[in-house]
């Protein structure tokens, strides 16, 4: 074999190598339990479980992704990550589910500023927030209020209970507002 054609069959196989690599080819440990939309139902099933999952109570990471929501005065949120397994590079997907207590005028504005409508179902969280969720409420949602927090960007669903003044949210990737 040439010099020049050992060289193009070397190139030839790394680049086969590093595409495999990047798209989990024959990895055979891609985690797809847990990827879903964020109207889905819980995020594995029983047997894929994992430990439990950490309740955060930190408004600023909330407050980051979702400013739409104004003053929060209480909150208690979960993540998963999901996607490949954290030995590769690259970039982690993650999913966040909460339930965020609004300040009153707050609750208010979003009233006014949105049309809300019944919920046809009850939100869907993580397994680790749902106990969290109020049960009974008489949920509703808005298209425009989603539209407004995701900008196309990712996929989220919120959830208001208007006369509490809750919201419940859940959305996989939502980026940091840039003002």
């Amino acid at each position: 074999m040439a010099r020049g054609d050992v060289r193009r069959t070397r190139r030839a196989v790394m680049l086969v190598a590093a595409l495999a690599l990047i798209t989990g080819c024959g990895s055979g440990v891609a985690d797809t339990a847990s990827v879903q939309s964020p109207a889905g139902s819980s995020a594995r099933s029983p047997e894929t479980a994992e430990a439990e999952q950490t309740i955060e109570r930190d408004k600023g990471p909330v407050l980051e992704r979702f400013p739409e929501f104004g003053d929060i005065t209480a909150v208690e949120w979960v993540t998963k990550e999901f996607g490949m397994p954290s030995e590769m590079a690259g970039p982690t997907d993650f999913r966040v589910s909460g339930v965020a207590q609004l300040a009153k005028a707050d609750a208010e504005r979003l009233q006014q500023e949105h049309d809300w409508v019944p919920a046809d179902e009850a939100p869907a969280t993580l397994e680790g927030i749902s106990p969290k969720v109020p049960k009974g409420v008489a949920w509703e949602v808005s298209e425009g209020f989603t539209s407004e927090v995701t900008g196309g960007a990712f996929e989220g669903t919120f959830f208001l209970d208007p006369e509490a003044g809750v919201m419940v949210f859940d959305a996989v990737n939502p980026s940091v507002a840039h003002p």
